[in-house]
């Protein structure tokens, strides 16, 4: 698929605010609505762009204490870690997983009410698993998360 500068100001534009309307994401690429509506379509259709959602705050719900789960898998089962990714992003309290490269295999990001929570599930949906040889657990005290892409857009160029 073919992109332009266009295009990458419509993505960078999408990545900022998702609910932009046609009619301003038109005005700031300076095209017709028409246009954009023609090249966002192609964008999704295309696959380049997956969706869009809203962030919702959790901890507003309760759900207040965030930690990252640093894990190192049995030499045996190293080969079942798509199976095991696909499988712990199933439980609730997981927000997300990766792979990783070094020490570790495994990277799983959690929310939980507190320090109590977080430990039940560490034991229980974690630890006890035969998979699983070591975990190290990191709370999360802040953050903050880059959703201009305008800047990374530039490089693909």
């Amino acid at each position: 698929m073919d992109i332009d500068r266009t295009d990458l100001r419509i993505l960078a534009l999408l990545s900022k605010n998702a609910r932009i309307t046609n009619k301003a994401l038109a005005a700031a690429v300076d095209l017709s609505p028409s246009s954009v509506h023609e090249r966002a379509k192609r964008l999704f259709d295309s696959g380049l762009v997956t969706g869009s959602h809203a962030d919702v705050r959790l901890d507003r719900l309760g759900l207040s204490l965030r930690a990252l789960l640093f894990i190192q898998m049995s030499e045996h089962e190293k080969t079942n870690l798509d199976r095991f990714i696909e499988d712990i992003l199933h439980l609730s309290e997981v927000r997300a997983a990766w792979m990783i490269s070094g020490r570790f295999d495994a990277l799983v990001e959690l929310v939980t009410r507190d320090t109590t929570h977080l430990h039940r599930v560490v034991v229980e949906k974690f630890s006890s698993r035969n998979a699983i040889h070591r975990i190290e657990t990191s709370i999360i005290f802040d953050g903050a998360r880059q959703t201009d892409l305008t800047a990374a857009l530039e490089l693909s160029l």
